[in-house]
C-alpha cells in the first residue's frame, strides 16, 4: 500500500486468521508497546511452560477463556483456563477458517468415493441452467478452490449485510449463484484468500450428493468421527466472544458456511487430530491422508484445508500440519506432527491470536510474548482535540472528523472508517491504528499504522476540510435506486426513500444520503458525495462517488438472480 493511501477498499472480514477489529487493535498495541518476536531455542521446552503461559495470559487479561488439548503418543490431556469461569470439555467456540479443514476432508472423501475429482471444473457441478457471464469461472477446479488459487474476489461483491456486526449471516445460496451468474473475473486474477473459495466448494460438494453441505458434512465426517459438539449456527453452548475486552456478536456464514461457519469443542477437535495421527485406525483413512497431502512444492505448502510446513529434525525434515483462525471474538489453532505423534488444540473466546503459541508449542520452542493490551484510558476522550487535515511524510493526506457517534478517519478516495478509543491518544479503526502526538497539550501529529507499516503524519489544520452542502427538500427520483459496479469487484447499492437515499458498498454498513442539488447527494459528515449520471434521454447510467476529494465512477448494472432451487 504505497504511502499508506489504501489502493483498494473495503477492508474485509479476513476469516482466514484475523478480523477487522482484531487487526486494528493489534496495530495499536504494536504502536504503543512493540511486538516481541518468537525466539526459537535449541533445547526442548517443558510442557508446564506452555500451561503457565496460558494461565499467566488469563491472569493478566491477555486471554479471556482458553481450552487446550494435547496429544502425545497415547496420552491425552486437556486444560481449561479462565478468570471467573472456565470452559468445559463440551464448550463450543467459533473456529472460523479452520472450518476449511472439514471442507477439505469432505472433498477428499468425495474423491475417494468417486463422486468428484480434484480437477473437476466448477461448471460440471453447477446447476445446468445456470448461465455464467464469465466462462473462466466455470473452468475453476475444485482443487483450486480448496487451496485458494481460484482468483475469486476476496469478498463477494454482493455481500451487502443487513447487520454489519454479523456480515455473512444473510448471504444466501441465491446471492452465491447471482454472483456466479454475473461476476467477471479480471484477466489477470492474483490468487488470494477468499471466503468464496471454500464456501462455494462446500455448496458444490453438497450438490454432488444431492444434499445440503451441512447434512453431508454431518453424514460423511462428523458422525463417523463421533464429533457430537461440532456443527453450524447453533448458539446453544457457544461461549461469548470478546474483542477489545468487550463482548461481540457471534458470526454466522449463511451459504458460505464451508469457509468459516463451524463451531466446535476441544474434545471434538482432539478426536479429529487423533484420527490424523493414526489414520490407519480411522473410518476415513484415505480421506485423511489425501487431505494433508501437499498440493504444491516448497518448504511451505497447502493441503486440502491445511497449511503444511517442513520443520528440521537433525538431517531430516518432517511436515508440521496446522491451521489457525480468528473471527471477531474467537481464536483457534490446530496442528499435529506424525513424526512425534503429537497434536495440539488451542481455542480462545477472544481475538487474541494463538498462532505463534501453537507453532512454538509443536516445535518445542519458547512460548512467545503474551498479547499485550494497551494501557487503559486514564481520562475521558476529548474528541474535539483530534479533528483536522493531516499529511503523511510520504505525501498522502487524510482527514479526521468528529461525528455525532465519535470520530472517523478518511484517506482520499477511500470510505471513512469509525475510530474507537483504546488508550490515551490511541485509536483503532477497521484496518489501521492511530497514535496521536502532542506538543505540550496540543495535538501536532499522528503515527499511522497500516498492516504493520508505520508512518508519521503532521497536522496541517485543526479543522477538517468540508464543502458546505445545504440540504434541499425534494422528492427522490425513483430511477436512482439500483446497483452500480465500482472497480470490478465492488458493488454499490442505492436504496431510495421518500426524501433520502441509502448507499451501501460491499461489506459495509449503509450510509444515509440527503439531496443538495438535483441528482446530487451527500452524507451528514461530508465524507461521501454521489452524483448520478444520465444519458441524453434522461436514463440513469451510472454514478460518480466522491470520497475525500477523489472521484470514482461506477456503471449501472443489473445483476440477474437465477431461479436456482
Amino acid at each position: 500500500m504505497a504511502c499508506l493511501a489504501f489502493c483498494a477498499f473495503p477492508v474485509g472480514y479476513a476469516v482466514r486468521g484475523i478480523g477487522r477489529r482484531g487487526l486494528a487493535l493489534k496495530r495499536v498495541i504494536a504502536l504503543l508497546l512493540g511486538v516481541a518476536a518468537v525466539v526459537a531455542q535449541a533445547q526442548p521446552v517443558a510442557l508446564d511452560d506452555y500451561r503457565q503461559h496460558l494461565q499467566h495470559g488469563v491472569d493478566v487479561g491477555a486471554y479471556s477463556q482458553v481450552a487446550a488439548g494435547w496429544l502425545d503418543g497415547g496420552q491425552r490431556q486437556t486444560w481449561f483456563f479462565g478468570h471467573d469461569t472456565q470452559p468445559q470439555l463440551a464448550s463450543t467456540f467459533e473456529i472460523g477458517a479452520a472450518t476449511e479443514i472439514f471442507t477439505g476432508l469432505l472433498l477428499a472423501q468425495a474423491a475417494y468415493e468417486g463422486k468428484v475429482r480434484l480437477q473437476n471444473p466448477v461448471r460440471e457441478l453447477l446447476p445446468k441452467d445456470l448461465k455464467l457471464a464469465d466462462p473462466a469461472l466455470g473452468a475453476i477446479t475444485l482443487q483450486q478452490l480448496a487451496i485458494h488459487r481460484a482468483g475469486l474476489p476476496v469478498l463477494p461483491p454482493n455481500l451487502l449485510p443487513a447487520n454489519i456486526e454479523d456480515p455473512y449471516a444473510d448471504y444466501s445460496r441465491q446471492n452465491l449463484y447471482a454472483l456466479l451468474a454475473n461476476y467477471h473475473r479480471p484477466e489477470i486474477a492474483s490468487p488470494d484468500y477468499s471466503t468464496l473459495d471454500a464456501g462455494l466448494l462446500g455448496e458444490l460438494l453438497g450438490r454432488s450428493y444431492g444434499k445440503s453441505y451441512a447434512d453431508l458434512l454431518d453424514e460423511k465426517i462428523l458422525e463417523p468421527l463421533s464429533m457430537q459438539h461440532t456443527g453450524f449456527d447453533d448458539d446453544a453452548g457457544l461461549l461469548v466472544g470478546h474483542a477489545h475486552a468487550d463482548a461481540v456478536p457471534h458470526w454466522h456464514f449463511g451459504a458460505l458456511a464451508g469457509a468459516a461457519g463451524l463451531r466446535s469443542s476441544v474434545g471434538d477437535l482432539l478426536a479429529l487430530l487423533q484420527q490424523n495421527l493414526r489414520p490407519q485406525d480411522s473410518p476415513l483413512r484415505a480421506a485423511l491422508l489425501l487431505a494433508r497431502q501437499a498440493q504444491g512444492g516448497g518448504p511451505q505448502s497447502a493441503g486440502l484445508g491445511w497449511n503444511i510446513v517442513e520443520v528440521p529434525d537433525g538431517e531430516q525434515s518432517w511436515p508440521l500440519v496446522w491451521r489457525a483462525s480468528r473471527t471477531a471474538g474467537f481464536a483457534t489453532f490446530l496442528g499435529f506432527r506424525t513424526d512425534l505423534q503429537q497434536a495440539l488444540v488451542l481455542l480462545g473466546n477472544s481475538d487474541a491470536d494463538l498462532t505463534a503459541l501453537g507453532l512454538a508449542w509443536l516445535q518445542q520452542q519458547t512460548p512467545p510474548a503474551l498479547p499485550q493490551a494497551p494501557p487503559p484510558l486514564s481520562k475521558p476522550v476529548a474528541w474535539d482535540d483530534y479533528p483536522g487535515l493531516y499529511k503523511l511524510d510520504g505525501g498522502a493526506e487524510f482527514v479526521v472528523r468528529s461525528t455525532a457517534h465519535g470520530m472517523n478517519v478518511q484517506f482520499r478516495g477511500q470510505p471513512a472508517q469509525m475510530l474507537r478509543a483504546v488508550s490515551d491518544d490511541a485509536f483503532a479503526g477497521e484496518s489501521l491504528a492511530l497514535a496521536f502526538k502532542r506538543e505540550r497539550t496540543q495535538v501536532s501529529g499522528v503515527i499511522v499504522d497500516v498492516g504493520g507499516v508505520h508512518e508519521q503524519a503532521r497536522r496541517l489544520s485543526e479543522h477538517a476540510p468540508a464543502l458546505t452542502r445545504t440540504p434541499i427538500e425534494a422528492p427522490v427520483a425513483a430511477d436512482l435506486a439500483g446497483d452500480y459496479l465500482l472497480q470490478g469487484a465492488m458493488l454499490v447499492r442505492i436504496r431510495s426513500g421518500e426524501r433520502t437515499l441509502a448507499l451501501q458498498m460491499t461489506a459495509r454498513a449503509p450510509v444515509r444520503l440527503q439531496a443538495f442539488a438535483p441528482d446530487r447527494y451527500t452524507d451528514a459528515e461530508g465524507s461521501c458525495e454521489v452524483t448520478f449520471q444520465r444519458s441524453s434521454k434522461g436514463a440513469v447510467t451510472g454514478l460518480v462517488l466522491t470520497l475525500a476529494g477523489i472521484d470514482r465512477t461506477a456503471s449501472r448494472v443489473l445483476w440477474t438472480v437465477p431461479a436456482i432451487q
